[in-house]
């Protein structure tokens, strides 16, 4: 019975990660910056040129490189989302061993639950992106060098492995650097450890690891930083210096209703066990402090100081069991697994209806868990929510029809230069041309992801006034896609109104 009830918190954890990273992984259309991630050179151009004219670590596109093998045309999302999706759970796995092997089972496990139903995780696990890697070979950066101030087997291995994981971590994006605070921590301890006739050694062994480390992220950023176009440091500079994004507000988008509230009444409590935290709590300050002071725009890089603070957070909700033994010693064990459940469930399902169930499309429209309502978001830039289109079945129309011609719509241009195929212009891009003629397509879309209700700032009663659907493509009955053809006498009328 003891071995059963330490086996099911476990299993639980295994089965919230595999449910909200891998069922209805493949509905959604790719999103802009999954697009982004596409390893998509142009005619002529290298794989090495390629990855250096990017504005990040070079690990997204080869994966998707790799993936390309598989599927050449990018047209299986959820193919394309699963080695992420699959980093996501790896991640959650050696997180949980990692902590466990700092603090204890019941922390690891509390903490790692924290991660598997965070909203923000959930959705970052559930796109083509980089954020995966990055938290997977931080953690394995942690666990590693961890194992080598535990175990003599480990020490030496451990450490090399470890920091090769760290530089694998940046080379997936600068956000690995972030774990700086505890990764200098584990070192410290593991130089403590040995003996003071072994110091030079144990010297030597760090030397040889930082090598490691530098080799391997100077690989690529050496001739990267050295080749970095104008347009990449425009785009660093307006993430730093452009209009401040509330992270709050970033957070409660992927963790809505009550959960930021819970979230900072166990991270308040986790600070009275500060002496047992305190390298957490420096990990979680580093980027915290760096991205609210230093970065105007900080959007979902907010993970990096999320993850410690899960850990926080657990030793948070141990301070509240003590507390409930103290008070209530003969019940206190009823008492402390309905808190559990009333912390862990609810926060389950939410996360089940944000991100699985997709009977409507948070948060681009209002849903409801129970008697409470989730108000839709008006925010740019939503990753990982349920977003359907039916973009690769416009594209297919527009290619049947045989002929050239323009469209315009209401949705990002990223997402259209992916689906729609060239022979069709974006007529804002590419101005109409009587040399060279063809019908314009208004694609007017449901709840786009960039929230532009209107096409050439007419709302969508315009143009159905006007204009008779050639297509049309729904979800659970909703019209979320429609197709009206325009002749170029009517593109005339429109535009010189």
């Amino acid at each position: 019975m003891k071995k059963r009830s330490n086996i099911l918190p476990v299993v639980c954890l295994i089965f919230v990660s595999l449910w909200l990273r891998l069922i209805n992984l493949g509905y959604s259309n790719y999103q802009g910056d999954e697009i982004k991630a596409l390893y998509r050179p142009q005619v002529g151009q290298n794989m090495i040129d390629f990855l250096l004219n990017q504005r990040k670590g070079p690990i997204q596109f080869l994966i998707t490189y790799i993936m390309s093998i598989f599927n050449p045309e990018y047209d299986n999302e959820f193919l394309l989302r699963l080695p992420f999706a699959i980093a996501g759970i790896l991640a959650i796995y050696f997180f949980y061993k990692f902590i466990k092997l700092e603090f204890n089972k019941r922390i690891a496990l509390y903490s790692s639950l924290f991660i598997a139903i965070n909203g923000l995780f959930v959705a970052l696990t559930r796109i083509v992106q980089y954020q995966s890697f990055v938290i997977l070979f931080s953690v394995l950066t942690l666990y590693l060098i961890s194992l080598s101030t535990k175990f003599t087997k480990w020490r030496i291995y451990g450490l090399y492995l470890g920091m090769f994981c760290w530089g694998i971590s940046i080379l997936a994006h600068y956000d690995g650097i972030f774990i700086t605070p505890f990764v200098i921590y584990l070192i410290y301890r593991w130089y403590l450890d040995c003996k003071p006739s072994h110091k030079n050694k144990q010297l030597l062994y760090l030397l040889l690891a930082g090598t490691i480390f530098l080799i391997s992220i100077s690989i690529f950023y050496l001739p990267f930083f050295f080749s970095v176009s104008e347009s990449t440091k425009a785009y660093w500079l307006e993430r730093i210096s452009k209009q401040s994004v509330s992270s709050t507000r970033t957070f409660m988008t992927y963790n809505p209703l009550y959960l930021i509230y819970l979230y900072a009444v166990l991270g308040l409590l986790g600070l009275l066990k500060i002496k047992q935290n305190l390298p957490v709590v420096l990990w979680l300050l580093f980027p915290l402090l760096v991205l609210e002071t230093l970065v105007s725009n900080p959007g979902t890089h907010i993970y990096t100081y999320i993850l410690p603070f899960s850990v926080l957070m657990a030793f948070g909700l141990e301070v509240f069991q003590s507390f409930i033994y103290n008070k209530f010693p003969v019940k206190s064990q009823y008492i402390k697994n309905f808190c559990i459940t009333l912390v862990y469930v609810p926060s389950f399902l939410l996360s089940h209806v944000l991100f699985i169930d997709n009977n409507k499309e948070y948060p681009w429209e209002n849903k409801r868990i129970l008697f409470l309502e989730i108000k839709r978001q008006s925010r740019q830039s939503l990753f990982g929510f349920p977003y359907y289109r039916h973009w690769e079945k416009v594209g297919s129309f527009l290619e049947n029809t045989g002929r050239n011609g323009y469209f315009i719509t209401n949705e990002k241009p990223s997402i259209t230069r992916y689906y729609i195929p060239t022979n069709y212009k974006n007529i804002e891009l590419h101005p109409y041309n009587d040399k060279d003629p063809g019908d314009i397509y208004i694609i007017f879309i449901q709840n786009p992801q960039n929230g532009n209700k209107k096409i050439l700032d007419k709302d969508q009663s315009y143009w159905q006034e006007r204009y008779q659907p050639v297509q049309t493509f729904s979800n659970y009955g909703r019209v979320v896609t429609t197709i009206y053809r325009l002749s170029s006498a009517d593109w005339q009328k429109i535009v010189n109104q």
